[in-house]
């Protein structure tokens, strides 16, 4: 009965250990088949350092976008982590319109410095790639010592 158990701990840790491998193939897939949206928006900053912060704080922020596209646009998806909830420009923006994805920043599930990703995915498409567009974009912080 133990041997079985074993075999069963095994065979767990091997099923984690590759799905936890496709999991991160798929999100290097996704950003990998993305297309660059500098040919249809251009973000007034793609980095904002948030600063010194006291772990636990909520840092409020947003970055601010410009369509220079020819026809309106719209944001699908924005991906961020678990200590960062995003809200954005809902439905079309008209070409030569601003749009905004703000941003809350939870530092208390933080446990030290580092650069967050917020990733921008668009509806709209290359036309020759028919690869969505997308922005990556990101903020920093340090903790007050």
């Amino acid at each position: 009965m133990t041997l079985y158990l074993r075999l069963n701990d095994v065979q767990d840790y091997i099923i984690m250990k590759y799905t936890f491998l496709l999991l991160l193939m798929g999100v290097a897939f996704s950003k990998a088949s993305a297309q660059d949206a500098s040919k249809i928006v251009i973000w007034d900053s793609k980095s904002i350092e948030l600063g010194a912060i006291k772990k636990g704080e909520k840092i409020a922020n947003s970055y601010s976008f410009t369509n220079i596209s020819d026809h309106p646009i719209e944001i699908d998806i924005v991906s961020t982590c678990e200590c960062t909830e995003a809200k954005w420009t809902q439905g079309q923006i008209a070409p030569g319109a601003n749009g905004i994805v703000e941003f809350i920043f939870d530092s208390s599930q933080k446990d030290h410095e580092e650069t967050i990703d917020v990733d921008v995915y668009f509806l709209d498409a290359d036309p020759k790639t028919e690869r969505p567009y997308s922005s990556f974009l990101s903020y920093t912080f340090q903790f007050k010592k």
